[in-house]
């Protein structure tokens, strides 16, 4: 009897995951980068987060559920985070932007 109280709860819900998936992405949404991580970012990490902005550029346009605004946000604030880490690069550890754009995302 247990077996068939915990069917009839899980039931509604197993059938509700595609709908509550594509209306809520599985997405990392980008974060503003606080001060500390500045300090200690290195050209992996910018290469990590410029690769990470460009595939969610292209996978933001196909995300169901969503408006478009909530598009271009997650978009625009994951090439804000790089843009973020680069500038520190440059104005804290004297990297030129010729320097760090030779290295390029490898997906």
């Amino acid at each position: 009897m247990p077996v068939l109280r915990y069917l009839l709860i899980l039931l509604p819900q197993l059938l509700l995951m595609p709908l509550i998936a594509q209306a809520e992405p599985d997405l990392v949404q980008c974060q503003r980068v606080d001060q500390s991580q500045l300090r200690s970012a290195s050209e992996e990490t910018l290469l990590f987060l410029r690769c990470r902005a460009r595939e969610i550029s292209y996978e933001a346009p196909r995300l169901k559920g969503v408006t478009q605004k909530f598009k271009d946000d997650l978009v625009f604030s994951c090439l804000d985070q790089a843009d973020a880490v680069e500038h520190q690069l440059r104005v804290g550890y004297g990297y030129t932007r010729e320097t760090l754009a030779k290295k390029k995302c490898d997906r």
